[in-house]
């Protein structure tokens, strides 16, 4: 049997630590979890987890069922750490203490189907088509599906204030964010936004530079960690603009700069699929953004999409 697909890989070229069951020893469990809110919720606070935090973690993404039967203490004493570092891990992954995370483990539970326990590094040579195609597929729906419990509504709604009031949005991604970073630039110019979208790191440090006070800078990166993407970010801040950063990790150096945090989390799916999967949920969030958008100005909107539905008939054969 050829070897097993490598685990996590940052989307813009970067490695990070995932959570997941390859890093637990054997037990009894049932099945780990590889899907759900609470999973993606844990993901996306991973990079913030101290060792001890992290390690309940681990301990409740291997044996979910049983994890629904601790007490904290439990929990604490399965993770080798104090039941209050339980408590403080679960509130880093957003939920206000262990019940109200067991409650959504809970309804986790009660969703999995018998195909969502296997795990995307279970892809080899050997795979055939057909189950390369489900996996890619299952595991884009997870994404998709994931970032709604990820991404915080009053973030959001801040980054569709922004849009609205200030004269020119700056997007910038690198690596495999760059395809989608330029989709959402697009999309935007087409409701009559003034956006640039650079390539390169030199004039995107430039354009961040010269952004000020009415501008937006929209960053995306799966791992939150991409020099050049943070380095703009940066910049753009510091010269007053207002950031939203569109990414996969809580505590990331993207998240942590940004006004507005978009966090769309995935599971490690191993073979580079949880970045793959990322680049799905960063699409849905810049196009709830293009409608949102849309829809608090439609008559302009509507005005600007009248507008290029000619320029694109003038271009069909």
């Amino acid at each position: 049997m050829a070897a097993k697909a490598a685990r996590r890989q940052g989307a813009d070229g970067d490695g990070a630590q995932g959570l997941g069951p390859q890093n637990l020893p054997a037990g009894q469990s049932t099945g780990p979890l590889t899907s759900g809110a609470v999973l993606a919720q844990i993901q996306a606070a991973a990079p913030s987890l101290v060792p001890s935090a992290r390690r309940a973690m681990e301990v409740i993404i291997a044996d979910p069922e049983a994890a629904t039967r601790y007490s904290a203490a439990d929990l604490a004493a399965r993770a080798d750490t104090a039941a209050s570092t339980v408590v403080r891990a679960c509130q880093q992954a957003g939920f206000k203490g262990f019940q109200d995370l067991k409650l959504a483990l809970v309804r986790d539970l009660a969703l999995r189907g018998a195909d969502q326990l296997v795990f995307a590094d279970e892809l080899d040579t050997d795979s055939p088509p057909d189950a390369v195609l489900h996996t890619i597929l299952a595991a884009s729906s997870r994404a998709l599906s994931d970032a709604i419990s990820t991404v915080d509504p009053v973030a959001f709604a801040g980054a569709l204030a922004a849009l609205r009031t200030r004269q020119k949005v700056f997007f910038v991604g690198n690596g495999q964010s760059t395809t989608p970073v330029r989709d959402a630039a697009h999309r935007m110019r087409m409701l009559g936004l003034a956006t640039a979208a650079p390539m390169d790191a030199i004039t995107q440090h430039i354009a961040a530079r010269q952004l000020g006070e009415s501008g937006v800078c929209l960053a995306m990166s799966h791992s939150g960690a991409t020099r050049e993407t943070v380095l703009a970010a940066e910049t753009a801040k510091a010269g007053g603009a207002y950031v939203i950063a569109v990414t996969s990790f809580h505590g990331s150096p993207l998240a942590d700069i940004a006004d507005a945090p978009l966090i769309a989390g995935s599971p490690g799916q191993g073979f580079r699929l949880e970045a793959t999967a990322s680049r799905l949920a960063h699409l849905a969030i810049t196009d709830a953004l293009f409608v949102g958008l849309a829809l608090r100005d439609p008559e302009r909107s509507r005005a600007y999409l009248n507008a290029i539905a000619d320029v694109h008939a003038e271009h069909m054969l």
